[in-house]
C-alpha cells in the first residue's frame, strides 16, 4: 500500500525538475548578450574586466592617432597600430603611431608655416605622449631657426634696397644684390637640412 501511495516519476513535476537540474552542465552561466571566450564559454569576471580595459584602450589609441592625422593633413602618413588579442579572441589596438614630415623647406617662410602645422598636429590629441611633445619641440626649434634666417634675409634685402637707392641718386652703377639673397637661402637650406632630422620624418606615438 505504501508503494502505491508514492507518486511516480514526474507526476507532480518536482522529481523531473530535480533530475533536469542535476543533469545540467556545471560552470559559468552566461548573461544575455554577455561576451564569450574563443571556446564559446562565458567570460569570467576577471576576463570581462580585462576586456573592458582593452576596449577603452582601443578607443583612446584610435582617437589619439586620428587627431594627429586630421591636423597633420598632407604632412602626416597613414596610421599604424600594434594589437593585443582580448579574451574574446578579437584584436584591440594598444599602441599606434603616425609618421609626420618635419623636413625644412628651401624657403624659410614655407618652413615656418610647415612647422606650425607640425606643432599643431603633434599636440592635437587631448593627451600628447612624450614623443609627441618631443616632435613639437623639435619643430618649434626649426621654426625659430627659420624665423632667424628670414629676418637676416629681410635685413640683407633692405640693405640692398638702400644701396641701390643711393647708387641711383649718385648715378653710379648699382651693385649686385641677388647673389647675397641667394647665399642666404642656400645657407638656410644647409643649416636646416643637417643631421638633426634624419630623413625629415618623425613618429607621433600614442
Amino acid at each position: 500500500m505504501a508503494d502505491a501511495e508514492r507518486p511516480g516519476p514526474g507526476e507532480d513535476g518536482a522529481p523531473a525538475q530535480q533530475r533536469k537540474g542535476a543533469a545540467a552542465p556545471k560552470g559559468r552561466q552566461p548573461r544575455p548578450g554577455a561576451p564569450r571566450a574563443v571556446d564559446g564559454q562565458p567570460l569570467t569576471p576577471e576576463e570581462e574586466a580585462v576586456l573592458r580595459q582593452l576596449q577603452a584602450r582601443d578607443r583612446a589609441v584610435r582617437a589619439h592617432e586620428a587627431a594627429h592625422k586630421a591636423v597633420g593633413g598632407s604632412l602626416a602618413g597613414n596610421m599604424s597600430f600594434s594589437y593585443r588579442t582580448g579574451p574574446d579572441g578579437r584584436q584591440y589596438a594598444v599602441g599606434g603611431e603616425v609618421v609626420i614630415d618635419v623636413a625644412p623647406e628651401r624657403d624659410p617662410r614655407a618652413t615656418i608655416a610647415k612647422m606650425r602645422q607640425v606643432i599643431a598636429a603633434a599636440l592635437a590629441p587631448a593627451d600628447p605622449s612624450p614623443q609627441d611633445r618631443a616632435v613639437a619641440a623639435q619643430a618649434a626649434a626649426q621654426m625659430a631657426e627659420a624665423q632667424r634666417q628670414l629676418l637676416e634675409q629681410q635685413r640683407a634685402e633692405a640693405r640692398g634696397e638702400r644701396r641701390r637707392g643711393e647708387t641711383e641718386t649718385s648715378g653710379s652703377p648699382a651693385p649686385r644684390v641677388g647673389a647675397s639673397s641667394a647665399r642666404l637661402v642656400g645657407a638656410y637650406g644647409a643649416a636646416m637640412g643637417g643631421g638633426a632630422v634624419t630623413g625629415g620624418l618623425l613618429n607621433l606615438i600614442a
